[in-house]
């Protein structure tokens, strides 16, 4: 029990690593008047502000990971289970770019909804990454499964340290020429090799035939959507709401059609 569950533990401290890193990182490693004006503890009040944004993603992915775990553990017997694991990481991801696109689109009217202070208007934009990089972190979540059935647990402890390093070298390099968007993207970039990573050692070590190409193509959908509307500016929120509320019902148009068949021989 203590060879199986001391990496995990390891594995929690390296995650507080990455989660918490950057906000440190950025009041010491901000160079100084890089928001004229504006000091460095300002620029981590408002990245810490619009950080707050990133729970509609990381509740969800919170949420399935505790009911996700115990199902995975209960069907690893089933000779099924590789089909059943794919057929569920797939999903998972089509919820998280629904989530991705609606948060990502609709921040001027999040932001009265959720009475966010003014203050941190400026920071908005680096909520899309962050999103983005939860998404890539509750698939490494999904993906990890195979460490932990085939009782190779240290490979999540190896995966999350090569994060925690990456969260100190990516925000050392990014924070000087992009200030907290540099962070922002920090994490996407961490957790993205993360879920890399886990996905070929996996492959090798509990092969699982994850839809790749269909679920890089949703995330690869969901960015240029979310890119391409949110450059259409939009000075009304009575018009603004309802086009953006018709992208994400498109988006949910395309993904029925897409994927009717394979729910009806499910």
């Amino acid at each position: 029990m203590v060879r199986y569950s001391y990496p995990v533990m390891l594995m929690g401290l390296a995650a507080m690593t990455n989660e918490f890193f950057s906000r440190l990182a950025l009041e010491k490693w901000l160079p100084a008047n890089f928001y004229p004006g504006k000091s460095s503890a300002y620029a981590l009040g408002v990245f810490g502000g619009c950080y707050k944004l990133s729970v509609f993603m990381n509740l969800t992915i919170q949420a399935f990971r505790m009911a996700g775990e115990p199902f995975f553990f209960s069907q690893s017997r089933d000779h099924n289970s590789p089909q059943l694991f794919s057929k569920v990481n797939h999903y998972f991801v089509i919820v998280c770019c629904i989530i991705l696109l609606a948060v990502s689109i609709n921040l001027d009217a999040l932001k009265f909804i959720l009475r966010i202070s003014p203050e941190y208007w400026e920071g908005l934009y680096v909520v899309p990454p962050l999103l983005l990089g939860y998404l890539f972190l509750g698939v490494y979540y999904n993906l990890s499964i195979w460490f932990k059935l085939t009782d190779k647990t240290y490979f999540g402890t190896l995966i999350t340290l090569g994060g925690a390093l990456l969260t100190i070298v990516f925000n050392f390099l990014l924070i000087p020429v992009a200030g907290y968007f540099g962070s922002s993207i920090a994490t996407m970039l961490v957790y993205g090799s993360m879920m890399l990573a886990c996905y070929f050692f996996g492959q090798k070590y509990y092969p699982i035939p994850y839809k790749v190409l269909s679920d890089s193509a949703y995330i690869l959908l969901t960015v240029i959507l979310v890119y391409a509307v949110n450059e259409i500016r939009i000075d009304s929120q009575w018009v603004a709401f309802p086009f953006h509320l018709s992208i994400v019902l498109f988006f949910l148009a395309v993904i029925y059609k897409m994927e009717w068949k394979n729910l009806k021989r499910s």
